[in-house]
């Protein structure tokens, strides 16, 4: 299931309107700025690993559920 491409455009219009780099946002979170480009731009589909951490970061997936 990818994420809707309306959710990752109102995403990049929020870092717009904000003023925050997509690069400092991922230096500030730990992650590597090609992945979270990836992650926006819809190339990777954020199932697991670290683009799932990166999307559930950026609120466009929820995080996993624990297991009981």
């Amino acid at each position: 299931m990818d994420i809707p491409r309306e959710k990752l455009e109102l995403r990049r219009a929020e870092f717009a309107e904000s003023g925050m780099t997509v690069s400092a946002w991922a230096d500030a979170h730990g992650f590597s700025r090609v992945d979270v480009y990836a992650v926006l731009s819809g190339r990777s589909r954020c199932l697991r690993g670290k683009a799932h951490a990166i999307a559930v970061a950026l609120g466009l997936r929820n995080p996993p559920k624990s297991k009981p």
